[in-house]
């Protein structure tokens, strides 16, 4: 670990001072360390949980072994900025309480010099991250899903209550869908002309049966009914079967938001544009995943920060109180940041702000915290 500590600082030696780097070494190694222990915890669970499915569908033993080094990234980017957050107020809380850091303002170190390692740290830790979340991990989850697609979950052979635009007037609804047999019941489609107040319905079909031929691509309508509304009169029709083209594939009616997952920055940024030019909208998703990457890496300075401070302040009863009040202020953070994505994807919050809710508020906690153990 001290090779790894002293490859990595090596490049920063001309810059920085022998504290600044055992500050570097302490945070590298507690953090390295911190990530070892959760995300082993994590894969012991994640395999009691999937071992049977595993089994029953004989998964060779170097897929499983594969998928858990694609596993890694994917949980680590999840708990990266907690976990460097604990870790920080736990190497800093320990210093305070041998009177490392009482020895430092003794020499005439001001609180601001001594935070420039975490500052530091708290940049590299936004890289790492920024790297990780929009590159690293999307490309690990596409094994890591073909794996579970194939091996975890069961394939869907049923849909019910499907709701989806193919273009920006129309909109197809299915009360239920057999994707074995490519069917569909109770089908709907309306398109419309204008927008806004001006918008009025003029196309509109019902059958009950709709049946896909691959073969020929084009569906197949049962028992329907076709109405086409003009300015001055409508018309109705209906039959017993009738075949014609749609935008649509039986693979359009998989609802799978685990796409974003699989997606880096410049493809999640391509998919938006698509669906954007298309006008099917059902894009807040990516929207909200695309901002709340970026925010999660940035976080991870906010943390630093808030540790250093947090830890650097010598109490009764040992670091530990330290750490436990740690705990809760991360788990203050995962509920704001699940309130605040929820408002985005569902409302019209916009994703920039909603992904950085939890990012604000603890900015203000990191300031107080700093002006308090300035003091």
């Amino acid at each position: 670990m001290r090779k790894l500590i002293r490859m990595l600082t090596r490049p920063l030696k001309k810059w920085l001072s022998i504290i600044d780097l055992y500050v570097i070494g302490k945070f590298i190694t507690s953090t390295i360390f911190a990530h070892i222990i959760i995300i082993s915890i994590a894969i012991v669970i994640d395999f009691s949980e999937k071992s049977d499915n595993m089994y029953e569908r004989n998964a060779p033993g170097s897929e499983i072994f594969h998928y858990y080094l694609d596993f890694i990234p994917y949980i680590g980017s999840i708990l990266a900025p907690l976990l460097i957050f604990l870790a920080v107020i736990f190497f800093t809380s320990r210093m305070a309480y041998n009177s490392e850091i009482i020895a430092m303002f003794n020499a005439g170190m001001h609180f601001r010099r001594f935070l420039r390692p975490y500052f530091i740290c708290g940049i590299l830790s936004v890289a790492t991250l920024l790297y990780a979340n929009h590159w690293l991990v999307p490309q690990t989850n596409k094994t890591k899903l073909e794996f579970e697609d194939k091996y975890i979950h069961t394939p869907k052979t049923l849909g019910n209550n499907l709701h989806l635009k193919t273009d920006r007037q129309t909109f197809i609804s299915l009360e239920r869908f057999k994707f074995k047999t490519n069917e569909g019941f109770n089908f709907s489609l309306e398109k419309f002309d204008g927008s806004g107040a001006d918008r009025k319905l003029i196309y509109k079909i019902n059958a009950n049966k709709i049946i896909y031929d691959s073969l020929k691509n084009n569906w197949r309508f049962i028992d329907y009914k076709k109405w086409r509304v003009g300015d001055i009169a409508e018309t109705y029709t209906e039959g017993k079967q009738m075949d014609t083209t749609l935008n649509l594939v039986p693979k359009d009616l998989i609802t799978d938001i685990r796409t974003k997952d699989v997606l880096n920055y410049d493809e999640i940024e391509e998919y938006i544009t698509e669906k954007q030019r298309e006008g099917t909208g059902e894009i807040e998703f990516y929207r909200v995943e695309q901002y709340r990457r970026t925010a999660s890496a940035i976080s991870a300075f906010i943390l630093v920060m808030m540790g250093a401070s947090l830890g650097s302040k010598r109490i009764r009863g040992g670091n530990w109180l330290n750490i436990i009040f740690g705990v809760a202020l991360s788990a203050l953070y995962i509920f704001f940041l699940q309130f605040s994505t929820t408002f985005s994807t569902n409302s019209s919050l916009h994703p920039v702000i909603g992904t950085n809710i939890p990012n604000i508020l603890f900015a203000f906690i990191a300031l107080f915290l700093v002006r308090y153990a300035s003091r």
